[in-house]
């Protein structure tokens, strides 16, 4: 059993009979609930509750989009009632799932990614249509990216790339530093106020126990200074 510390938002797990029956249970066993544990899908881990145990997982059942609605369960199981815990997918993975017209630039996103030692992964629709089969993704689907840069020249190379493939793709997604301290990489490039530093600025940061504000430069702070490598 992997430790509280270990399971990050966006991670997904696959739930022992004993964490579905506690779900089940708490929900009054919903039809779309009882057909996520027939077929087997995950579920996503999210941020922690504050009624939370120190023993307990936050997670989230997202369901197909309805009429434009995003509907959700979410739960608390235990740590020891997961059978399967594993990061987020890789960008790679869902590629062949994805409407045609993304697969060409999503392929050149990863290949140059991997030139840059950068791995980039994956959630939201595309991520839980690959999952699970089901209807996620419409014309104004977003593509969600993870990108964790470990020094600064892997933060500005990977924003170089997501900046280059929004022209054409509909990109979105955080960075997430050291510390599991998430930015949307969009919010993260927007210019300065007048008269303002850039890395002064703050910015609303997401990690496993809420949403603060804090400066760039505080983040810039948790990644090293490196080199990209030749």
């Amino acid at each position: 059993m992997d430790s509280i510390a270990h399971y990050q938002r966006h991670d997904l797990v696959w739930l022992a009979d004993e964490a579905w029956l506690a779900v089940l249970q708490s929900f009054g066993a919903p039809d779309l609930l009882r057909q996520w544990q027939q077929e087997e899908w995950p579920a996503v881990v999210t941020r922690r509750h504050p009624d939370a145990a120190d023993d307990e997982v936050c997670i989230g059942f997202p369901l197909p989009p309805v009429s434009g609605n995003k509907p959700r369960f979410a739960a608390k199981v235990k740590a020891e009632h997961i059978a399967i815990h594993q990061s987020a997918l890789s960008l790679h993975t869902v590629i062949a799932v994805v409407p045609h017209a993304w697969q060409a630039g999503l392929q050149s996103l990863h290949q140059q990614a991997l030139m840059a030692g950068i791995k980039l992964r994956v959630y939201g629709s595309v991520a839980m249509q690959f999952l699970t089969g089901q209807d996620y993704l419409s014309a104004t689907s977003d593509i969600d990216i993870l990108f964790r840069p470990y020094h600064r020249a892997q933060l500005r190379a990977g924003l170089a790339l997501l900046q280059e493939q929004q022209q054409t793709l509909p990109i979105d997604g955080e960075i997430v530093f050291p510390g599991e301290a998430a930015v949307a990489w969009k919010e993260w490039i927007q210019p300065a106020h007048p008269g303002q530093d850039f890395n002064q600025q703050r910015v609303m940061v997401k990690d496993m126990h809420g949403v603060s504000l804090r400066t760039r430069q505080s983040l810039l702070d948790l990644l090293a200074e490196g080199e990209l490598p030749c």
